[in-house]
């Protein structure tokens, strides 16, 4: 596991240092696509001269994990959930997020060019929910995510989360859509293949 430099923690500890966190989202569609997010105050493109362009984004650690021999096992991000477009990807059926590859790099803002005066830590998609306002990713430092011994499901109570008429819905019916909710898989009389979860609460879960 990597170790923090005491330099670099020294410097982002300073009051008059402002570190920016650019957030890199791996294969999120299974199509070799990432997704980029800064959180800063406007984009930011690293290196400044001809590199990667980060959008700004309501994005924020919760909390973090580090050990006292400076190793950081798990931290968390929120982010913000008010479009619904991170939701969207996450509802997408098609779409697997658990153990996907999620890295922080901490730049300097006055120091975007200097390629050598970063740190970044690499991290696995453990476990994520979402309500109206955020979606929480829970992060882990080990690629153990993957050593779950259940298929993940998303836990959504109005929605069903299996492909019509695909493998798991198992409708062999006339219709050709279906918007996915318990009253029209009633409609269709394949409510004991229903993929949702009509007992849980407000919150989706994602495990």
């Amino acid at each position: 596991m990597k170790q923090l430099d005491s330099e670099f923690i020294t410097s982002k500890n300073k009051q008059t240092v402002k570190i920016i966190r650019l957030y890199t989202l791996y294969d999120y569609d299974n199509a070799g696509n990432n997704l980029r997010f800064a959180e800063y105050t406007s984009d930011v493109t690293y290196p400044s001269s001809g590199g990667l362009l980060y959008p700004k984004f309501p994005i924020t650690f919760q909390s973090i994990t580090e050990h006292t021999g400076g190793e950081v096992d798990e931290v968390k991000i929120q982010i913000s959930n008010v479009s619904r477009e991170i939701e969207a990807y996450l509802q997408n059926p098609a779409y697997k997020f658990k153990g996907k590859k999620v890295t922080i790099l901490y730049v300097f803002a006055d120091k975007l060019n200097d390629v050598d005066c970063k740190y970044e830590e690499t991290f696995y998609i453990d476990y994520y929910e979402s309500d109206a306002k955020t979606v929480t990713f829970t992060l882990s430092s080990k690629l153990d995510v993957y050593e779950a011994k259940l298929p993940g499901r998303t836990v959504i109570r109005t929605h069903c989360s299996w492909i019509f008429k695909g493998e798991e819905c198992k409708y062999a019916g006339a219709e050709t859509a279906c918007n996915r909710t318990l009253q029209r898989c009633r409609e269709l009389g394949n409510t004991l293949n229903y993929g949702g979860f009509p007992a849980a609460g407000g919150k989706r879960m994602f495990v």
